[in-house]
């Protein structure tokens, strides 16, 4: 382990960097939640405008601030995720050259995983899509009765600072830093480090800067008995296992956050427009009301000046108009009251919606909700379609098969078993298909060209192939076992008795006699 100040100075170094991933982050994580940028700056800073003119008294008509945004980066995300992970990808170890395979092991395997792996892979699907990259961390101990288990569960990639050794082309992890808040054994407000490389991790914190400490220092966090708290462990490497999103660990949202924005101020636009066609900007000729009125204070009494006379205050003569509904205008001097009002240019922004529209699917590589034709397509078309989400879930996929090998790595570890064994990973995607047609090219295909082993996997209505297979398996012996217990009721077998009935001539006897 480093000592302390190495540590802090590693935790130093990772700060600008992990500054600016957590910007990304964050706004990926906020557009998921649908606060998109509209949300703080409005179609067109309506509310500085506001704020300004409410402060010099100009501004008797309110200004419509729609701040409406569209959620488009939630909608891709989750189609992305549901078309990747609704069925989590499968474990199994290929079949050795007895063709018995290793099912003793893929079941403890299996077994370790447990059934929280469908939860935990999703979210790392969705913390990598948001933010570029999801984590998970493992690690393993003795339960309340003593047994060793082992455990895993995704962690917020806004705490987890890599570094990885730059001394290789194959990127390796040398040390990992987390950094998170958390309350001290006083009940302090801190912020904790956990700094740990391939042997063990140590926990630091740096407390909160105070009028007498504005600049804390890091330092590593002391047990009850005085000691530093180091802990050793065995895992044989850093229990985190980095999930990217794709090979350069870019979120999905920055193929498009500039359409998202625009379409999000366009609606809000339109929207601002028709909520202030309402309000009516009058023109007033020749004004003949009131210029001022009493001032009153907020307990509804009148203000004085030091003689006792009423304060008066000048009336803007528009808002005394909104108020009393009416005004009056000197006829004789050609006064009067005209109103005017803007036209809303609602065909100029129906095309750029269609535009942003368009170009929003294609940037995002996403499948079209509303394709341009719709009905009972073939499988060809359904593929032509999805060809984009595809392709972007393929570099999805690509960059989770090698971190889940990694994660089974870490299982066999636990296990005592040979790291070097090989898995297979089954993805399937869910997506409409047509089942007529997949169903039919697998019957039609020999078995000289398609084992039944990946018909079943492959097929259509087949959700669990492995349960499948197990259950064609146990199908297959008991009719093997129900035609030999045929047969041996048909033709006898060896050492069963002959059925009662009448002897058959022995030659000692000389045969029947009559």
């Amino acid at each position: 382990m480093q000592d302390l100040n190495a540590i802090r100075k590693y935790i130093q170094n990772t700060e600008g960097e992990y500054a600016h991933f957590a910007v990304v982050a964050q706004e990926g994580f906020d557009y998921y939640s649908n606060h998109d940028k509209i949300k703080n700056t409005g179609a067109a800073a309506i509310d500085e405008v506001n704020g300004y003119l409410k402060l010099i008294g100009a501004n008797p008509l309110h200004s419509a601030d729609n701040r409406v945004s569209l959620n488009r980066h939630r909608l891709v995300v989750d189609q992305k995720i549901g078309y990747l992970f609704s069925e989590p990808p499968q474990i199994d170890v290929p079949e050795d050259d007895s063709g018995t395979g290793d099912d003793p092991l893929l079941k403890q395997v299996q077994d370790t995983m447990g059934t929280q792996w469908p939860k935990v892979i999703r979210q790392l699907g969705l913390d990598a899509s948001n933010t570029g990259k999801g984590w998970l961390e493992y690690w393993s101990g003795k339960d309340d009765t003593g047994k060793n288990v082992f455990d895993y569960w995704y962690i917020n990639p806004l705490t987890v600072r890599p570094i990885y050794d730059r001394s290789t082309a194959k990127k390796k992890l040398l040390y990992l830093i987390r950094a998170y808040a958390f309350l001290d054994a006083g009940g302090n407000p801190v912020t904790r480090y956990e700094f740990w490389d391939d042997q063990e991790v140590a926990y630091l914190i740096k407390p909160e800067a105070t009028a007498e400490c504005k600049a804390p220092t890091i330092d590593f966090e002391t047990l009850p008995d005085g000691t530093y708290n180091i802990q050793p462990h065995d895992y044989g490497r850093i229990p985190f296992i980095e999930f990217q999103n794709n090979a350069h660990a870019d979120n999905d949202l920055i193929m498009y956050k500039d359409i998202i924005d625009a379409l999000d101020k366009l609606v809000s636009g339109f929207a601002n427009d028709i909520d202030d066609i309402q309000e009516i900007i009058w023109v007033l000729k020749n004004y003949n009301g009131e210029r001022e009125v009493t001032a009153y204070n907020q307990d509804g009494s009148p203000k004085l000046d030091n003689d006792g006379n009423p304060i008066k205050r000048p009336v803007d003569p528009v808002q005394m108009m909104k108020l009393k509904k009416f005004v009056s205008v000197d006829g004789d001097n050609g006064g009067g009251v005209e109103p005017i009002q803007a036209p809303i240019p609602f065909e100029a922004r129906s095309k750029f919606r269609e535009i942003l529209n368009e170009e929003f699917w294609f940037s995002a590589m996403a499948v079209n909700p509303n394709p341009p034709t719709s009905g009972d397509q073939s499988g060809v078309y359904i593929s032509y379609l999805y060809g984009q989400l595809e392709e972007k879930a393929g570099l999805m996929e690509t960059e989770f098969r090698t971190a889940i090998d990694e994660f089974l790595k870490a299982i066999l570890h636990y296990l005592g078993s040979d790291e070097s064994t090989q898995f297979n990973q089954t993805w399937k995607r869910t997506k409409p298909q047509n089942d007529t047609e997949i169903s039919a090219i697998i019957a039609q295909t020999p078995n000289t060209v398609m084992s039944d082993e990946t018909k079943t996997k492959v097929h259509p209505l087949v959700d669990d192939w492995q349960a499948e297979r197990a259950q064609i398996e146990k199908e297959q012996q008991e009719r093997e076992k129900n035609l030999l217990d045929q047969y041996n009721q048909q033709a006898g077998a060896p050492g069963q008795e002959k059925p009662p009935g009448k002897p058959e001539p022995n030659a000692n006897d000389g045969g029947e006699k009559e």
